[in-house]
């Protein structure tokens, strides 16, 4: 999606404006009067921010004050603000000296402190993954010592209202699983014997760049035979042969909206991991059929649970049942703070229209050392859950 002028984000203005909006309502909701965004999938979701390179010294942020009529300041080095996203109205810089660290939190605190916006409580998002714990700690300090009357966590405000999509992020999702669909498809047509993983993972990486798609915020999974058995394996120079599964765990991106799929692959028939597969391709048809909006995601951690113990051997076989949120992020990011297990999330989930997660299992044969799963994404419409992916979920099968 282009814009005229200066303006070349992948959403217009008014759709910042409202992801700022709901941001101070949450920062309201939790008490929260100055929040200072860090987090690279949150400034890319507040700004269009991109980077590609966060420097874990450095305190790259947006601040937010809970006064709408206040707008927020990027906090940035010098060198990078020709780079900034044309939302940013306000920013301040810091480390023309060549004293990028600690200079950056003091620079923070004393503006802010300045402008009169650290008389009540301040969060910083402690769980994101950019600074680096110290530099966190050391503006944390700051703060309070600019008489911030309290620093709290304000890990998962950004995060909470991204759960729910617009209708053009749900556009771009779409996209992004119809170009992996794409990719799958050359795939098929093009494995043969003695290709390297990293082959295969450079073709995908291709197939998806000429439609337009860009890099994902976790790297391809490309597994062959004995590797197969390891599901967060990064791909090798090992060459698959014939008789060999290849597992293949991929996140197409578009302007870094992810569809996320995993599809299974042998170079000839191999019944046994057939027959897993389509009992797996069944049971998600059948769990995701008995979604509602408004349904709680712990609802469909326990019909996949159910399904799979119904599904005969299955269970034997289990290495992980479960899911969790999707979205925008840059590399090198990736799994959000909702699961569909609400133990293993920070918060608790709805299918609300607009929210979009993953469908998940993966199953090993232990002592074979192989290991198969099928993936997809689901997106939440008025009407139900839908599957937009089309790719075969079932082993598919190249005899060449």
């Amino acid at each position: 999606m282009s814009h005229s002028g200066d303006w070349e984000l992948p959403f217009g203005r008014e759709e910042y404006e409202a992801r700022l909006a709901r941001t101070r309502d949450e920062m309201g909701r939790r008490g929260i009067d100055l929040l200072y965004v860090t987090s690279p999938p949150n400034l890319l979701y507040l700004l269009g921010h991109e980077s590609v390179w966060w420097d874990g010294r450095n305190v790259t942020g947006l601040a937010v004050p809970l006064d709408a009529a206040v707008k927020p300041i990027m906090f940035d080095t010098w060198d990078h603000a020709p780079g900034w996203s044309p939302v940013v109205e306000d920013g301040v810089t810091y480390g023309e000296e060549g004293f990028y660290y600690p200079e950056g939190p003091e620079v923070v605190a004393r503006t802010l402190a300045r402008r009169g916006l650290l008389t009540g409580r301040a969060g910083l998002e402690y769980w994101s993954w950019a600074p680096a714990g110290p530099a966190l700690r050391e503006l944390a300090g700051r703060l309070a010592g600019a008489g911030a009357a309290e620093v709290l966590d304000g890990s998962w405000v950004v995060d909470r209202v991204r759960l729910v999509k617009s209708a053009q992020e749900i556009a771009y999702t779409r996209k992004a699983l119809e170009i992996a669909d794409q990719a799958y498809e050359v795939l098929a047509a093009t494995l043969h014997e003695g290709m390297t993983e990293k082959e295969i993972r450079g073709l995908l990486d291709v197939e998806i760049a000429r439609r337009g798609g860009d890099e994902p915020g976790i790297r391809h999974m490309v597994r062959t035979g004995p590797n197969t058995f390891n599901f967060h394996h990064p791909a090798t120079e090992r060459r698959i042969q014939r008789g060999e599964l290849l597992m293949i765990d991929m996140a197409a991106a578009y302007n870094h909206y992810h569809g996320n799929t995993a599809r299974a692959f042998c170079l000839g028939d191999d019944p046994f991991w057939s027959g897993k597969l389509a009992k797996l391709a069944a049971a998600r048809d059948e769990t995701v059929a008995q979604l509602r909006p408004g349904d709680p995601t712990q609802k469909l951690q326990d019909l996949m649970d159910a399904a799979v113990d119904a599904a005969g051997d299955l269970r034997q076989y289990v290495w992980w049942v479960g899911g969790y949120v999707l979205g925008a992020t840059p590399p090198p990011d990736w799994v959000g703070h909702v699961y569909l297990n609400d133990e293993e999330g920070f918060e608790p989930g709805v299918f609300a229209p607009g929210f979009v997660a993953n469908w998940e299992v993966q199953i090993w044969d232990i002592p074979r050392k192989q290991g198969v799963g099928v993936i997809d994404t689901m997106i939440t419409t008025e009407n139900g859950v839908e599957i937009p992916a089309r790719f075969p979920a079932t082993l598919t099968v190249v005899e060449r």
